[in-house]
């Protein structure tokens, strides 16, 4: 075995350079931990460490620090440098198969130079691929090489703006069970489809920002598939339909031309749900309510926009299910005749502990300067029958962005807290532009009139939106 070799001396003994004697094996898998730039500068420790770069079973490039500090017309020089660097770190890497390989990098590399690279992961094994392109040039990718890995296990893609990828016919990954695309945009559906046909054993499925150049319909049909999040994803020109009887976990926000199609309402268990319906069109209503119904048992989150609370609105045959799970519920501005659905919704849910008013309490549509227009619900001389019917509301933080103090408004406020039993904290953020002391104090008193069932209330009120400014705080005595 070498004989540690001596670094230095401290204290009177000397100090022995111990983790140069590890195998080679394991500093490269030590290296491994690391950003392959960083790897590669512990060449120059000593000759021990000149080639240990190169048995590294990850690989992780990323061309931003060689852009760190441009000068005037370097781009060009930095871009050549990164281009040359990943190119000498393959030629010499010398392990078969790798773990891992992770590509960060502008979208001024050909296409050509791009699918080089990743051909070379994909015939060393390639089982992690991490791909992420900066930029908005717009070509189409076709990267055929990383479609056809047999050991592919985990792929995730990052694209830039306008980052459009075409799946060739020969499309086949075997082994993936996770795939991550954000802001891809699919060269047609057939694309789309190819690509969900040829993963057989998917099982977590994540589409943020993405979307079809064409229209059509791309079906993707599994039975493998457990976690399942969709945000933000548009397809105007056709519809992407996902069938997963046994999805357990679902993400599902702010979606166009994206349908669950309904033969999972009564085969799938879900363990968690997390649901945003802020902006929904009329063609999508008795999907997302069915999608809302399916999920209702596991919802951990809502959140419901002014379109959407007629999601809520269910026939007179049929009752509200039961959100037994739900513990967040984010409310935007809706019109205050249909609080009553929100008072189901609370009726429905024991497990509620936090109530966001992201919007302002619900209330008639709002003028441009920010202040509710006259509504008979809120301005009658009396309080209207919606504020008379009690219910459950087992909340223990409610949040009001908007607030502006109107009668309507507190009295509505005042309902809520009468039939909120155990609240500990009402956090109110005012609306911008009462911000003088006089309209601070009116807000304070009027919040502290209001009856609470909860002697343990804390009140706190912010000016504006800002969270991190308390300008007044109280406790009910």
């Amino acid at each position: 075995m070498r004989r540690p070799k001596t670094v230095g001396k401290r204290q009177g003994r000397n100090c022995l350079d111990r983790i140069s004697t590890l195998p080679d094996d394991v500093l490269g898998h030590m290296l491994s931990f690391l950003p392959t730039r960083s790897a590669v500068k512990t060449s120059i420790l000593s000759t021990r460490w000149r080639h240990l770069f190169t048995l590294t079973t990850c690989l992780s490039f990323d061309d931003e620090p060689f852009f760190a500090h441009p000068q005037e017309n370097e781009e060009i020089e930095a871009t050549r440098k990164f281009k040359e660097f990943v190119e000498k770190v393959l030629e010499l890497h010398q392990i078969s198969h790798i773990k891992k390989f992770s590509l960060l990098c502008c979208a001024t590399y050909d296409n050509s130079i791009l699918n080089q690279w990743i051909t070379n992961a994909v015939q060393k094994g390639v089982q992690e691929f991490y791909y992420q392109l900066r930029g908005d040039i717009d070509f189409v990718h076709d990267h055929v090489g990383l479609f056809m890995s047999e050991t592919l296990v985990s792929l995730k893609m990052i694209g830039g703006e306008y980052y459009k990828i075409q799946i060739p016919l020969s499309a086949c990954l075997p082994k993936l069970k996770i795939l991550h695309l954000h802001h891809v945009i699919f060269f047609d559906f057939k694309s789309m489809e190819r690509l969900f046909s040829c993963c057989g054993l998917l099982e977590e499925l994540t589409l943020r920002l993405c979307a079809c150049k064409t229209g059509g319909t791309a079906i993707h049909c599994t039975g493998t598939l457990k976690g399942l999040t969709i945000e933000n994803c548009y397809f105007l020109s056709g519809i992407l339909e996902i069938d997963a009887p046994n999805l357990a976990y679902l993400t599902y926000s702010l979606n166009i031309g994206v349908k669950i199609v309904p033969s999972w309402k009564t085969s799938c268990s879900f363990v968690k749900a997390e649901l945003d319906f802020q902006c929904i069109n009329e063609d999508s209503v008795e999907h997302e309510r069915e999608l809302l119904k399916a999920a209702a048992y596991k919802a951990t989150k809502l959140r419901f926009g002014m379109e959407s609370i007629q999601l809520l609105n269910f026939d007179a045959g049929e009752q509200m299910p039961d959100f037994h799970s739900l513990s967040s519920l984010h409310l935007g501005q809706c019109p205050c005749n249909a609080w009553k659905y929100v008072t189901s919704l609370l009726d429905k849910s024991p497990q509620l502990e936090t109530l966001t008013f992201e919007s302002g309490m619900p209330c008639c549509l709002g003028s441009d300067d920010g202040f509710p227009d006259h509504c008979d619900y809120c301005y009658s001389g009396s309080p209207s029958d919606i504020y008379l019917v009690p219910f459950s509301c087992p909340v223990k933080v409610i949040e009001v962005s908007r607030f502006c103090g109107h009668m309507g408004i507190l009295l509505l406020l005042g309902h809520l807290l009468k039939n909120a039993s155990i609240l500990e904290r009402l956090i109110i953020y005012t609306i911008p532009g009462t911000d003088s002391d006089e309209e601070e104090l009116t807000i304070c008193k009027d919040l502290l009139w209001l009856p609470r069932a909860s002697r343990d209330c804390h009140v706190e009120v912010h000016k504006g939106n800002t969270r991190n400014s308390i300008t007044s705080s109280h406790r009910r005595r």
